[in-house]
């Protein structure tokens, strides 16, 4: 057998549990993650590998990524033992850098001067919009993943092995990245095994795809063969690839335990004017730099559900602090209920923020269900969300994954009713199951109670249907803040028969705005400071200033 006849990966009767440790601590065995897991996939293929959270695609991956041992007959990746072969020809990326680093250096540091000239190196800076003078101590975690996805592909390899890469991606920086490891496949012969529970885009991406359920690998074929696939698009369904993916999902679940509309007795009263009032706001990070924010308006009533769309560094975060009262502006510019934003304390007991993710430990190490305390854990409402969320209320919280511990915020602060709910990003750490239940969940909110809903996302193949407004921004400017039914483009698209209209119609706007640039980088911009402190201007960081 030639070396390129060798399968890219080659999987037989795979069965693994966690535990068997040396201490009391890890030496019991978990419940089985993967049990009897076979299959074979040729070189230059490009895998989707799907299911619930918990499905066993995590643990497959680091298995093939060697960092899990196991009999080394039972898993290879071209042909070589995944744990006890060279790791020269595949690049595993999964297990995000979380902790600060004693050295703080720059992301051209990291990646060194030899390789930072490449093409392949330069190609990537502008798909992720990476900042290369960004200090790897001193930017947000979503940044920072970037940067390791950076250095991961910064080097040609054979088999690329990606677990939930793509979550801190706007649309455009997505598909650019898939772009680019289609491109690997199909010219260089190297193979693709990508987990994610976002699809936008992906039906004609993959060339086969994996199905996981409760640790079984339950489908396995090329998307061609995908007969139920194949039938959703011949009946017209919108999201087929999410439809198909999410009736498969949700079979892994019990029904939550309380219907949306029974959590619901405290209806918000009816108000004079808009709930969310925007007038004219103007803002720059710092004094004597360029205003980020330039003449933004909009207004929106009770019960709306407004879907924020725009690239990166739109300043859709920018505008969401701003309402959350994390940002000091002057009076009369930004107002929830009639109250100002910022000078109004009072406003804050009627908005519910949520885009500070937890990041440190915590020094008392509260079990979730002690920090929420059992007056809350007792109420429908919140043991509604955990099943929703798929939390317990026994977890540690200094013990949990990113994810994990996002989860358990939302739950958090989801738990107490709100009449305005602002929501930055939310849903990027959950699977489909849980994603569509927060989202059922909020349009309740709206519905019964009257709530104000706004909704930040760069993933919208779930959001068919969901909104009741729109919101576009670009480069710090509205551009549209409508009603969906004024939204022509929409209805047009729907009329064609497209599959997929809201997530077609985001991609045109945006792809056009990027083509209006005629190529300008602003995150090329190089800057330095003493100490490297950046704030935290969201996703793309386009400006830079010194901190502190």
């Amino acid at each position: 057998m030639t070396e390129a006849e060798v399968p890219a990966l080659e999987v037989n009767n795979l069965s693994y549990r966690y535990g068997g440790g040396a201490t009391v601590h890890n030496r019991a065995f978990s419940e089985p993650k993967l049990v009897d897991v076979s299959c074979i996939f040729e070189q230059g293929c490009r895998v989707l590998v799907a299911g619930a959270n918990g499905a066993g695609k995590s643990t497959l991956l680091s298995i093939m990524g060697g960092k899990k041992m196991v009999p080394r007959s039972e898993c290879k990746v071209l042909g070589e033992p995944a744990f006890h072969g060279s790791a020269a020809k595949r690049m595993y990326c999964g297990d995000w850098w979380r902790t600060d680093f004693f050295f703080n250096l720059t992301v051209g540091e990291l990646i060194g001067e030899q390789r930072m000239a490449s093409p392949r190196v330069q190609e990537l800076v502008d798909i992720m919009q990476i900042n290369v003078s960004w200090r790897i101590n001193a930017i947000s975690d979503g940044q920072r993943r970037r940067c390791q996805l950076l250095d991961c592909l910064a080097e040609e390899k054979r088999v690329y092995i990606l677990d939930e890469i793509t979550t801190d991606l706007d649309l455009y920086a997505r598909e650019g990245l898939l772009r680019f490891l289609r491109r690997e496949t199909e010219e260089k012969g190297a193979s693709v095994f990508y987990a994610t529970h976002i699809f936008d885009s992906l039906a004609d991406w993959a060339t086969h795809m994996v199905f996981f359920s409760q640790a079984k690998m339950v489908k396995c074929c090329k998307m061609s063969d995908l007969v139920e696939y194949q039938t959703l698009v011949s009946q017209g369904a919108r999201v087929p690839l999410y439809t198909l993916m999410r009736g498969w999902v949700f079979q892994e679940y019990d029904a939550p335990t309380a219907n949306d509309d029974d959590l619901r007795d405290d209806a918000i009263p009816a108000v004079e004017g808009p709930v969310l009032d925007v007038t004219g706001l103007s803002y720059a990070y710092a004094a004597g730099l360029p205003k980020v924010l330039k003449d933004v308006t909009f207004s929106f009533g009770r019960g709306a559900r407004i879907l924020v769309v725009g690239a990166n560094g739109a300043c859709k975060s920018t505008v969401m602090s701003i309402l959350g009262g994390k940002r000091m502006i002057p009076r009369g510019f930004a107002k929830i209920l009639g109250k100002d934003c910022f000078n109004d304390p009072g406003v804050a007991q009627n908005v519910m923020y949520c885009g500070d993710w937890w990041r440190t430990n915590f020094f008392m190490n509260l079990a979730l269900g002690e920090l929420l305390g059992e007056s809350v854990t007792n109420t429908k409402r919140c043991q509604h969300l955990r099943d929703v969320l798929q939390v317990n209320f026994s977890w540690k919280i200094n013990d949990l994954s990113d994810g994990q511990r996002r989860r358990c915020q939302l739950l958090e602060i989801l738990c107490t009713p709100r009449p305005v709910y602002l929501m930055d990003e939310i849903t990027s750490d959950l699977d489909i199951f849980a994603r569509e239940g927060i989202l059922n969940f909020l349009r309740a909110e709206s519905e019964v109670r009257g709530a104000t809903i706004f909704y930040c996302t760069h993933i919208f193949d779930h959001l068919e249907g969901w909104a009741s407004h729109l919101l576009h921004m670009a480069k710090g400017q509205v551009v549209k803040a409508c009603s969906m039914a004024e939204v022509t483009e929409y209805d047009r698209l729907i009329a064609e028969g497209s599959p997929t209209p809201l997530y077609s119609m985001i991609r045109g706007w945006i792809y056009a705005e990027y083509e209006a640039d005629a190529g300008a980088k602003p995150w090329r911009k190089l800057e330095d400071t003493s100490d490297g402190r950046r704030p935290n201007l969201g996703l793309a960081g386009p400006f830079v200033t010194v901190s502190g």
